[in-house]
């Protein structure tokens, strides 16, 4: 392997470093969101660093493939811009529908026309647009797993290119990655997931 695709991969690795702080970070800000919705303005700002971040370690696996041209590492960046553009854009129709729906509900209570034709057709479509932003979310959720499975298979394949146990990590990382759909413990394993990534770096 060239230096500049060890470097590439080594800085790579660094900023999954970066990335399993912040997951750490999100992890925490959503659950004391739930008691203090103040909290918000810090956790959607916080999830929006990481998605630059994330981009940015994308970037260092596109300038590896440059030298190595592996049909692995283009699926893998591909599918996952893919799933980081429908994720926010699911993540924005979530978040707007609930909290247009909340406000309409509780306008309605006050006024006392819950009922009323023009609040049904905002119930309908603030509906609409929570159910829109679910799907994506979960289409999004889905080419993340295939994305961080194809790079799994990556270092998988080339496992003899990384020094130490680096590529072994790597490929354990990339797994707990795909794990991390899994509802209350994915948080969790992203993070530790995101540290085995880091072990990339010894590789400089």
């Amino acid at each position: 392997m060239s230096s500049n695709v060890k470097k590439n991969f080594a800085d790579f690795g660094q900023k999954c470093l970066i990335l399993a702080i912040l997951s750490i970070i999100i992890f925490i800000l959503g659950i004391i969101a739930f008691s203090f919705p103040v909290v918000n303005w810090v956790y959607y700002p916080v999830i929006l660093v990481y998605v630059i971040f994330l981009i940015i370690a994308i970037g260092d696996i596109n300038s590896a493939d440059k030298t190595l041209n592996n049909d692995r590492l283009q699926q893998f960046r591909s599918k996952i811009i893919v799933a980081v553009i429908l994720s926010l854009i699911g993540l924005i129709l979530f978040v707007v529908g609930i909290n247009a729906l909340l406000r309409t509900i509780e306008k309605a209570i006050e006024s006392g026309e819950g009922g009323s034709a023009e609040n049904i057709r905002l119930y309908v479509a603030f509906g609409i647009m929570i159910l829109v932003g679910l799907i994506l979310l979960i289409v999004g959720l889905v080419f993340e797993i295939l994305a961080w499975g194809r790079l799994k298979t990556f270092f998988k394949e080339n496992e003899s290119m990384f020094s130490g146990t680096a590529g072994k990590n790597a490929q354990i990382g990339c797994l707990l990655m795909q794990l991390g759909a899994i509802p209350f413990i994915g948080p969790i394993l992203r993070v530790v997931g995101f540290f085995l990534l880091y072990s990339l770096k010894k590789n400089e």
